[in-house]
């Protein structure tokens, strides 16, 4: 399927059994973006503990209290094993994503403190300084360039991403690793209808930084200011 991932079986992802039986006893169905999802269980387990919390659930369907100690114990083995994976992207990477789809959403604060986190990964200044020339520029490979060009798409409203997309990303990445890609473009999807609804305001630290490094391709501080 070009056009995206396609969702997993049970059988392909019997791993997720307990999330997958905690989804029909309240859906009646297993969705297919959570099927997607399970080639990351510990994003997925997150992903619903993180829904639960927000959502809750119905009065007619509670989750037993021993099934949700299951389900916090799961997750914290599947956390731990997915910190130690080798084939985990590098978060300076992942920091350029967010941060480019923050751009792409409209979301200074992210902006400017995922430019600072990707700083303190190691990225050089002339990188950071460029990361909107990405395309055009030589301090970027391919593989970056496909990362932050799926970044822009999908942070986009609406969203812009194409099959093209996909066969780019192909290329470099393995689908463990573009479903992380993918978490990482919807949690600051999050991040950013968190702090501009609530005009968060920006750190000092991070505020000059951004507007040293950031100013001259048209970022601004705008509703964030103290």
């Amino acid at each position: 399927m070009e056009s995206g991932l396609k969702p997993l079986s049970d059988e392909e992802a019997k791993e997720c059994k307990l999330l997958f039986d905690l989804m029909r006893g309240h859906l009646g169905f297993v969705p297919n973006s959570t099927r997607t999802m399970a080639r990351q269980p510990a994003i997925l387990c997150s992903f619903t503990l993180l829904v639960g919390n927000i959502l809750g659930q119905a009065k007619d369907a509670p989750t037993p209290w021993w099934l949700g100690l299951r389900l916090v114990v799961r997750n914290v083995v599947w956390t731990i094993r997915n910190l130690k994976s080798p084939d985990r992207l590098p978060l300076a990477l992942k920091n350029l994503v967010a941060h480019v789809t923050s751009g792409a959403a409209g979301c200074r604060y992210c902006q400017a403190h995922t430019i600072g986190e990707a700083r303190d990964q190691g990225v050089p200044i002339e990188k950071l300084e460029a990361v909107w020339e990405f395309q055009q520029s030589e301090l970027f490979d391919e593989s970056e360039k496909a990362a932050l060009r799926f970044a822009l798409a999908a942070g986009s409203a609406p969203n812009a991403v194409t099959p093209q997309h996909f066969r780019d990303l192909r290329e470099h990445y393995s689908e463990k690793q573009i479903v992380e890609l993918g978490a990482v473009v919807a949690l600051f999807g999050f991040l950013n209808r968190w702090n501009d609804s609530f005009a968060t305001e920006l750190e000092s630290e991070s505020a000059e930084f951004a507007q040293k490094h950031l100013a001259p391709s048209g970022w601004t501080i705008g509703k964030h200011s103290v």
